[in-house]
């Protein structure tokens, strides 16, 4: 975060050390350089980091999609009449593009701050940790990923070009 936000000033994140959005942004963004503490503003949770935002016009807020995807949420579409979801440009788009963090941008890597998920078995027999890793990779548990407005990796989803008049 070298201020480099437009009209904005300062970021807001929903902790300092602990949480994966601040971990992301150290690691991927600032390729482990600590942030400009002149610049960087910890608020105790996401809800308070859209709070804060929407108080002070100045500030950027960096939360996570689950927080901000959910239109059958009231308490999120309260948030989303608050404050405005930023468009990122697409570095994989043909065409100079600004997207927003959507199930479908993210899936095409479109959205440019998307980090996978990984997880490490250490098991050498069929136990729980296998188990669940492999409800994982099936249907039910990928649809635990789309309901949280993330984007499954291993159901087979189609993409089609529309148009409407």
């Amino acid at each position: 975060m070298d201020g480099s936000t437009g009209d904005k000033e300062i970021a807001v994140f929903d902790g300092l050390s602990a949480t994966s959005t601040v971990r992301y942004a150290i690691d991927s963004i600032l390729k482990g350089k600590p942030f400009d503490s002149k610049k960087v503003f910890a608020a105790k949770s996401s809800p308070e980091v859209i709070t804060y935002v929407a108080d002070n016009p100045l500030y950027i807020g960096f939360v996570g999609v689950s927080w901000i995807g959910n239109k059958e949420d009231t308490g999120q579409l309260s948030f989303l009449k608050k404050v405005k979801i930023a468009s990122l440009e697409c570095s994989n788009c043909e065409e100079r593009a600004f997207v927003k963090p959507y199930q479908a941008n993210i899936m095409r890597k479109r959205y440019p701050l998307v980090r996978g998920l990984y997880y490490v078995l250490k098991e050498n027999y069929n136990g729980l940790g296998g188990g669940f890793a492999n409800f994982m990779t099936y249907e039910q548990g990928q649809l635990i990923f789309r309901r949280a407005y993330l984007w499954p990796s291993k159901m087979n989803f189609s993409v089609r070009s529309a148009t409407t008049n």
